[in-house]
């Protein structure tokens, strides 16, 4: 049997999820698929329940390993993967219906394209599914369409798991994550995209993204990574020509950077990150982007040293205040 789509599921501590993800992929009408489940060393449950599936779906395989993070684990998966088209699933998240794999690669085969994909709902806190579109940005013309779509168009960088990728085209070019615990993605799809040149968007909702909080996103490790992922956006965007996505990357370090960087300014990795930061904001080419008439402000400065700016000029006066103090207290004893 020809494998059309191998699904590559990372899993780690997710035995309340994984049911649902497992149902949505095997029941998929497209049935010449391969399952490959990376278990990256998961403290709970889930190894059982992948076991209790394999025995049940031959085309469950099984990768069972010591923790190295999830962008490895999608590695292993694409290394170990003989389909045709490989598709990325995290094992929180599931697919709306039974139909989106078929959608997406029969729309890959008549368009001849290497990537094809469809729209993101996501799945809320409260258990409402959210089908607004919560992904589209300022290039909502692009997000809004249909068909074939050149990546020059396009240039975003967030919604990997929407799209099914040409196994052949990821190996041949060497696209592969980065070893990030967060924003390992990104930087895996814009190359991916780029590679491609072109893919195509069907009207199909292909995904569904769970919404599930954690604090461990705002760690000094994951803002680490955030921002090294981050800056190869920046730097790939500006090698490549990519203007849009050169100044959505500024973007997103001014806003999500500055916010990830603030929560840790006084730990002990406070001077890690902020190297981290000023490496990013000089690969920031304003030049280029006013040029381009994409101009991001100027001066182009992450909202996080704009606190610190205030927050220095605040301890200045407190400084101040504290020698004035002291001063009137010696005066006073004289």
């Amino acid at each position: 049997m020809a494998i059309r789509v191998s699904v590559i599921i990372p899993v780690y501590n997710t035995e309340k999820y994984l049911r649902e993800c497992l149902d949505s992929v095997v029941s998929q009408t497209l049935e010449d698929i391969e399952i490959i489940a990376i278990n990256d060393g998961s403290p709970d449950g889930s190894l059982s329940i992948l076991k209790e599936y394999a025995s049940k779906d031959g085309r469950i395989v099984i990768i069972d390993k010591q923790n190295e993070g999830v962008g490895k684990a999608r590695n292993d998966g694409i290394n170990a993967a003989s389909g045709e088209f490989a598709a990325f699933m995290d094992s929180d998240d599931y697919y709306p219906g039974p139909g989106v794999l078929e959608t997406l690669y029969n729309a890959a085969k008549r368009s001849g394209v290497s990537i094809a994909g469809g729209r993101r709902i996501m799945l809320l806190a409260d258990g409402t599914v959210d089908r607004s579109g919560a992904q589209i940005n300022e290039f909502r013309d692009v997000f809004a369409a249909s068909g074939l779509t050149e990546y020059s168009d396009f240039q975003y960088d967030y919604g990997y798991t929407q799209y099914i990728y040409s196994l052949e085209m990821l190996k041949e070019n060497g696209i592969y994550f980065p070893p990030y615990k967060r924003f390992q993605d990104p930087p895996f799809f814009v190359r991916a995209m780029y590679a491609a040149g072109r893919f195509f968007m069907t009207d199909c909702e292909s995904y569904c993204y769970r919404m599930v909080p954690s604090e461990a996103k705002y760690s000094a490790e994951s803002t680490l990574d955030f921002i090294a992922g981050l800056t190869d956006n920046i730097k790939f965007s500006r090698e490549k020509g990519l203007s849009k996505l050169h100044r959505l990357s500024a973007k997103r370090l001014d806003r999500e950077g500055s916010f990830m960087a603030t929560k840790n300014l006084y730990g002990s990795e406070s001077d890690r990150v902020l190297c981290a930061l000023i490496t990013a904001t000089a690969a920031v080419d304003t030049d280029w982007l006013r040029e381009e008439g994409l101009d991001p402000g100027e001066p182009f400065l992450p909202e996080v040293f704009r606190y610190l700016a205030e927050t220095a000029g605040k301890y200045e006066k407190l400084r101040n205040g504290k020698i004035a103090g002291a001063v009137r207290k010696i005066k006073g004893k004289k």
